[in-house]
């Protein structure tokens, strides 16, 4: 859905577009559960469709998986450790951390207020000026689909390559690998690595 018909979706439920509406969050529910969301989403315009069936728990591991941790370590752990040391990694971990802990309070504060599933370009065009609201939005939902993509890739890619290293701890004779582990092997394994994925999922 576009930025234009994200505005006319909202201005159909509140009867027009009040700019001055716009700019500021709904009045949040006194109490809490899903009596209490479903105000606040009839608040933003919207009737709740989707079903609430994750725990914080599920929740939590969700956002473990889809940061990869493992991968991320192992795939950039030499370039610090190379550059700078372990005091280099140590210390440069602690600064990143705290630095996305405060993105993360933020973007958690936001969602807060605005908990649609629109997410990230719901709450670009919500915060957005007036004036910049649709492309604001409509920048930041492709944005959000080609790094989700872009990720998702580069995760499965890299996973073949340490299916492959793991592979080649066997030796046919020393220092060389019992799998070739040509280009388009590599490139096989990871298409189909791709297609187990979106089969699972």
């Amino acid at each position: 859905m576009g930025a234009p018909d994200l505005e006319h979706r909202v201005g159909s439920k509140l009867g027009h577009v009040d700019s001055h509406k716009l700019d500021h969050a709904p009045p949040r529910p006194s109490t809490t559960g899903d009596v209490d969301a479903d105000q606040l989403l009839e608040n933003l315009g919207y009737k709740s469709e989707l079903v609430r069936s994750r725990s914080t728990l599920h929740v939590a591991f969700m956002s473990f998986v889809l940061a990869a941790i493992p991968y991320g370590l192992a795939t950039t752990f030499s370039y610090p450790l190379v550059g700078g040391g372990p005091v280099d990694i140590i210390w440069g971990w602690l600064l990143v951390s705290a630095i996305v802990l405060c993105i993360a309070a933020s973007l958690g504060e936001i969602t807060s207020v605005y908990p649609t599933a629109g997410g990230v370009y719901y709450q670009a065009f919500m915060l957005a000026p007036p004036r910049y609201r649709r492309i604001a939005s409509w920048v930041c939902g492709w944005l959000y689909v080609v790094g989700n993509l872009t990720i998702t890739l580069a995760v499965n890619f890299g996973t073949s390559l340490f299916l492959v290293s793991c592979i080649n701890v066997f030796e046919k004779e020393p220092g060389v690998g019992v799998f070739e582990g040509s280009s388009y092997q590599v490139f096989l394994i990871f298409i189909g690595l791709t297609i187990l994925c979106n089969a699972v999922i």
